[in-house]
């Protein structure tokens, strides 16, 4: 079967333009959610809470791999039943709570183990009950993570152009994936080392902003069509506006198919008619 030629110029051409902008923002977005801040620096964040043993690191990181996994189940049972954008404006709501409350742990034992700051203690849970309530704060995070931005990071891009620039379009959104992957994977260990705690609430933060950018730019793509997904990136880029569009055009198009059966109907019952009438 014959399919347009296309190239990469196309994906800046049009409403192309849009639905590039959004699948590689979603892409950098998923990776300043610190997902692998806390996947591949957790022992060092561990080790800073008073967990210092290596059992009981590589158990607290066991859990974590295990956390993940398990909690990209539900996504997968019932993502198309929520929808990505409520999954996402879920998911990062979340995130936003739990990092703020994991930088105030985190800060609060800081300032329970130098003697000279206990003022600033925010939650007085003793050493190792900041430790325990840090490492759980760490756990809902990547939880969160695992059921929303991890798989629409990947869901979104895939779905929302046309077959003739996917592919071209996934390895461009793919590639601001990594680079964006590499930038905070570098970064991180340094940062943690600087900042400490502040480093969190950077990410409750930049979390904030990607909530507000969700809810204003990311249309509602579940169970679309190619051809309604065409109309849906043609309409406002506003996203209630595009999304309330998108339905419009799709009543029209149920109503224009409902008239023409039923004028088809119509037509065949009036042929039957003359052709008995005929007959007789």
């Amino acid at each position: 079967r014959a399919t347009k030629a296309s190239s990469y110029w196309e994906l800046l051409k049009g409403p192309n333009r849009r639905r590039t902008l959004l699948g590689c923002g979603i892409q950098f977005m998923q990776q300043f959610t610190g997902i692998n801040t806390l996947m591949l620096y957790s022992p060092t964040i561990f080790r800073s809470i008073g967990m210092g043993s290596v059992q009981s690191i590589a158990m607290f990181q066991a859990i974590n791999g295990l956390v993940n996994v398990t909690s990209t189940v539900p996504a997968i049972l019932w993502i198309d039943r929520w929808g990505r954008r409520a999954t996402l404006l879920l998911g990062t709501l979340l995130i936003i709570v739990f990092y703020l409350v994991l930088s105030l742990l985190l800060r609060s034992y800081d300032a329970l183990t130098d003697l000279t700051s206990h003022d600033s203690v925010i939650f007085n849970l003793g050493p190792r009950g900041l430790g325990i309530a840090s490492i759980c704060m760490v756990y809902l995070v990547v939880a969160s993570f695992a059921f929303s931005w991890g798989p629409c990071g990947w869901l979104i891009p895939s779905e929302i152009f046309p077959t003739h620039l996917r592919a071209r379009a996934n390895s461009v959104t793919t590639s601001t994936n990594w680079i964006s992957n590499f930038a905070v994977t570098l970064t991180s260990p340094i940062l943690l080392q600087i900042a400490g705690w502040r480093l969190f609430l950077a990410f409750s933060i930049i979390m904030a902003v990607n909530m507000a950018l969700i809810y204003l730019f990311l249309p509602e793509t579940k169970n679309m069509t190619l051809e309604e997904m065409d109309s849906l990136f043609a309409g406002s880029v506003w996203a209630f506006r595009s999304a309330t569009s998108a339905r419009k055009s799709e009543n029209c198009h149920s109503a224009d198919t409902a008239a023409t059966a039923s004028d088809t109907t119509a037509a065949d019952a009036s042929l039957d008619s003359y052709e008995l009438t005929a007959t007789v």
